[in-house]
Formats: structure tokens, sequence, C-alpha cells
């Protein structure tokens, strides 16, 4: 990203955009186009969280399940994935299944961690999804496991098309 456009993100967000706020905190966050700064990223991530931000809420769990530039707080991380969850946010669903599911930071609770893998396994992208309780909260990148599903039948999709109308 270019100097100007991160200086326009940063305007924005200066204005209290949402959008910019969670924008340039995964950048600072990631290091993407700025250098890591996870003081920063998690004040931008707090102030698009009382806005509101479902994205924000997602990464601020995140933060404290990993201890990512905060100390590892399960406690605090189920909060921020409960806000997360209430707008079918699917990875801060995930994270609450597998929260329950290994009793990090809450009393360990099979039903709980099952109804949010059933919740998730009901979205057409998972559906082919077999694995039981422990091996789907296992899984050490839920994230990329849905970007490959995803490019998988983006590719599917896509042959389809040739398929029926050519290399248009």
């Amino acid at each position: 990203m270019e100097s100007k456009d991160i200086k326009v993100l940063e305007e924005l967000a200066g204005k209290g955009d949402v959008g910019a706020l969670c924008k340039l905190g995964e950048m600072y966050l990631t290091g993407n186009g700025v250098g890591v700064n996870f003081e920063k990223a998690k004040g931008l991530f707090e102030e698009a969280s009382a806005k509101g931000s479902n994205g924000a809420n997602y990464n601020l769990g995140k933060m404290y399940y990993n201890g990512t530039g905060v100390g590892t707080n399960h406690v605090k991380a189920k909060e921020y994935f409960e806000k997360s969850a209430s707008a079918d946010n699917v990875f801060s669903k995930y994270y609450l299944g597998k929260l329950y599911y290994w009793g990090d930071g809450v009393e360990k609770d099979y039903t709980k961690a099952n109804e949010y893998k059933v919740s998730i396994l009901n979205r057409p992208i998972y559906s082919n999804q077999e694995a039981g309780l422990e091996e789907f909260y296992s899984l050490t990148d839920f994230e990329k496991v849905t970007k490959d599903y995803v490019g998988a039948l983006q590719n599917k999709v896509l042959t389809e098309y040739k398929n029926l109308y050519g290399e248009e």
C-alpha cells in the first residue's frame, strides 16, 4: 500500500471511520505496509469495537487468544469472540468452540463446542467437513482452511463456467 493511501486511511480513522480503523489495525497487526505495532493495532481495534465492529471484536479476541501484543487472556478473548459471533462471524464461532472444547478460560463443555461446530458446518463451504470434535478443534489455522475451501470453490465455479461458455 502506498504512503498516500495510508495517509488517507489515517485521516479517515482520525474521523472515526470504522472501516479505516479496522484496516489500519490489521496493517499494524501484520506489518502490511507499516511497521508492526501491536499497541497501535489494539488501540485502533478497541476504538472500532466501541463502535460495534464485528471485525475489530474478532481481531481483539484473536490477539488475546494468541497473546499477540498482549498477555494471553482466554477470558477476554471469549468476550470479544462472543460479540463477533453474535454478528455471525464464523471464525469467532470456531474459536469459541475451541475454548469450550479445550477448557481454555472457560469450563470444558463439549455440548457448547459441538453447537459451535454444527453452526459452522451448516454453512455450505464446510458441509464436507466430517471431523470429530477433537480433530476439528485441533486445526492450527482455521482461516487458511477456509481460504482453501473458498479457493477450491472459486476454481470449481470458474471451471464450470469455462466448460459451459468457453474461455471468455
